[in-house]
C-alpha cells in the first residue's frame, strides 16, 4: 500500500518497482530430481540459521501468478481514490468548458493523455443581456453557445489571431473543411459561412470514439480550483478532480467568477467589451453605381467579401433589401424577432410573415439573390468596455453612452457615397462577441498563463482586442496552438 500512495500519477515508476519486488529468486531442481518441477529458493535459504518450508510450483504457474498480481496493481492504480468529502479522480489534463474553445484545446493535446472535460449541467441554461431576455449573452451547459453558432469564420485581421499563426489557422480549417482554401484570404476582409457549422457536441462524440476512455466527460459545475506545485485540484459540488494542468474555457462571463473564487486576489474587470451590430442606411445601386462585394459559393460554404473602415474598428457589409426592407430603418427594427441564433431563424421569420427578412436570411446563409437594386448597409463595430459587468452573477448592463459614441463615429464616415442615412441611430444590437472580462496583468501576476503555469485561461475573457471580425474560430485556433506548443515544450 505504501507503494501505491507514494506516486499515484507515475504509473511507470511504480510498475518498475513492482517488477523488482516480484522478480523470482534463484530456482533449483526439486528434491525428486524432476526437471519440469522447480521450487523457489530465497537467498536467505542458504543461511544455516534460517529454516523455510519448501515451496514447489511449476515455472509456468509462477509466471501466471506474477502477471495477475501486476494486473491487479494496474487496476488499483487506475481506480479512482475516494475520500469522505467525495470522489477524487486523477487525469493528465482537465478542461473546464465544452464549447468551441475547449474543443480547440483538446484537439491540441496528445491523444494518449487522459483528459477530463467538465462541461456544465446536462440541462443547460441561457444567460441574457437584460431582464427582458431578448438577446442571449452566454450559455452554461455542454457544447456552450457553439451549439447555436452560425459557423462564420473571418479571415481578416491577422493581428487578432490571439497568438496563433496562419499555419495553425489553415490546419484547423482543413480539419473541418478539407476542400476549402483559406491561406490566400488571410488578412483580408472575407467571411466564410459553411454549409455545416462546427457543432461541439458532434465533435465531442467523434473524439470520444477515437480516444475511448482517455477522454472523459462529466456534467457538473466547477466551484473552484486549487493550483499546487505539481498538480491542480478542481472541485464541484460532489467531486474533486486532480490533473497535471487545467484549461479554463468557461467563457467571458463565467470564467471571471471562477478565477476570483480560486485565486488569492480578484482578477475580474468591472467592464466587458463587445461587438455591436448597427444599421447605417441604404444605397440605391441604380443611382450610385456602387460595386457589389463578391459572393463565392464553394463545396463547403459561401465566401462573403466585406470592407473595413480606415481605423479597422468596423466591418461593413451590404445585404439585399427586398419587399418591406426597402423602406429605410424597417429592417433594423424587425431584426429584433431573431433573438439568439438558435438555428430556428427561418421558423421565426415564417411566423412573423416578413418576406424581407426571409430574403435577407437566404443571402446571409446561402449567398442567394445578392443583386437587389436597394442594398442595406450594416456595420459590425468593436466597442471596448461596452457593458458594466458583475462577475458574481454574470449580469451585464449596457453603457449606452459609450456604445453610442463609437456608433456615431462610424456613422460619420460611411464607406460609400450616396448612402441614405438612417434616422434611427439609437438602434444597435449586441453581437454576443463578449471579451476582455479579466485583468490579464493581474492574471499573469497570479501565476496563470505562463509557459509552465498549471492553469491556462484560453477563452475570450483574456482577449483585450478582437478587432471588428467574428473571433470565435480564431479563439479556437489560439487554444489549439497553445495546447500543442505547451505539450511540445515539455
Amino acid at each position: 500500500m505504501d507503494l501505491l500512495e507514494r506516486g499515484p500519477l507515475d504509473l511507470h515508476r511504480n510498475l518498475t518497482a513492482v517488477n523488482r519486488l516480484t522478480r523470482p529468486a534463484r530456482t533449483v531442481p526439486n528434491q525428486l530430481g524432476d526437471p519440469d518441477v522447480w521450487r523457489i529458493s530465497s537467498p536467505l535459504e542458504d543461511s544455516p540459521s534460517r529454516n523455510f518450508s519448501h515451496v514447489t510450483d511449476s515455472w509456468t504457474r509462477w509466471k501466471r501468478y506474477r502477471t495477475c498480481f501486476v494486473a491487479i496493481l494496474i487496476v488499483v492504480f487506475r481506480r479512482p481514490k475516494t475520500t469522505e468529502r467525495g470522489q477524487v479522480l486523477i487525469f493528465d489534463e482537465i478542461v473546464i468548458g465544452a464549447g468551441l474553445t475547449a474543443l480547440g484545446a483538446v484537439l491540441g493535446l496528445p491523444a494518449n493523455r487522459r483528459v477530463l472535460v467538465i462541461g456544465g449541467p446536462i440541462a443547460g441554461q441561457f444567460v441574457h443581456y437584460d431582464g427582458a431576455k431578448t438577446k442571449v449573452s452566454a450559455y452554461l451547459g455542454h457544447g456552450g453557445l457553439g451549439t447555436y453558432w452560425h459557423g462564420a469564420i473571418a479571415t481578416g485581421g491577422q493581428q487578432y489571431f490571439a497568438g496563433a499563426s496562419a499555419e495553425y489557422f489553415d490546419r484547423l480549417v482543413r480539419r473541418f473543411y478539407p476542400n476549402t482554401q483559406i491561406s490566400e484570404r488571410l488578412g483580408k476582409p472575407w467571411l466564410f459561412v459553411p454549409w455545416r457549422p462546427i457543432r461541439p457536441k458532434e465533435e465531442w462524440r467523434r473524439m470520444k470514439a477515437e480516444r475511448s476512455d482517455r477522454l472523459v466527460f462529466v456534467h457538473e459545475v466547477v466551484s473552484r480550483f486549487v493550483a499546487g506545485d505539481r498538480d491542480v485540484s478542481v472541485h464541484t459540488a460532489g467531486s474533486t478532480f486532480v490533473g497535471k494542468r487545467l484549461w479554463v474555457c468557461a467563457g467571458a462571463l463565467h470564467s471571471p467568477a471562477l478565477l476570483d473564487d480560486s485565486l488569492a486576489a480578484p482578477v475580474s474587470r468591472q467592464f466587458v467589451s463587445d461587438h455591436v451590430f448597427c444599421y447605417l442606411g441604404q444605397i440605391d445601386r441604380a443611382r450610385t453605381h456602387v460595386e457589389m462585394p463578391r459572393v463565392l459559393r464553394t463545396r463547403d460554404g459561401v465566401w462573403f467579401e466585406g470592407r473595413y473602415d480606415d481605423e479597422r474598428r468596423a466591418r461593413y457589409t451590404l445585404r439585399p433589401a427586398r419587399f418591406a426592407f426597402t423602406r429605410l430603418d424597417y429592417g433594423i427594427e424587425r431584426r429584433g424577432i431573431f433573438g439568439p441564433p438558435t438555428g430556428k431563424s427561418i421558423a421565426k421569420i415564417v411566423r412573423s410573415i416578413s418576406l424581407g427578412l426571409f430574403a435577407e436570411a437566404l443571402y446571409n446563409h446561402f449567398g442567394l439573390f445578392p443583386n437587389a437594386r436597394v442594398q442595406s448597409v450594416y456595420a459590425l463595430i468593436n466597442v471596448p468596455d461596452a457593458h458594466s459587468f458583475h462577475s458574481s452573477d454574470a449580469q451585464l448592463s449596457a453603457r449606452r453612452d459609450v456604445i453610442q459614441t463609437f456608433v456615431d463615429a462610424v456613422r460619420a464616415n460611411p464607406p460609400w457615397r450616396g448612402i441614405q442615412t438612417s434616422i434611427r441611430p439609437d438602434i444597435f444590437i449586441p453581437s454576443t462577441h463578449l471579451h476582455h472580462s479579466v485583468d490579464v496583468g493581474a492574471l499573469v501576476g497570479a501565476g496563470v498563463n505562463g509557459p509552465t503555469s498549471r492553469v491556462q485561461v484560453v477563452d475570450a475573457s483574456v482577449l483585450r482586442d478582437v478587432g471588428p471580425d467574428h473571433h470565435t474560430f480564431k479563439l479556437m485556433v489560439a487554444a489549439f496552438h497553445r495546447a500543442q506548443a505547451l505539450c511540445q515544450s515539455e
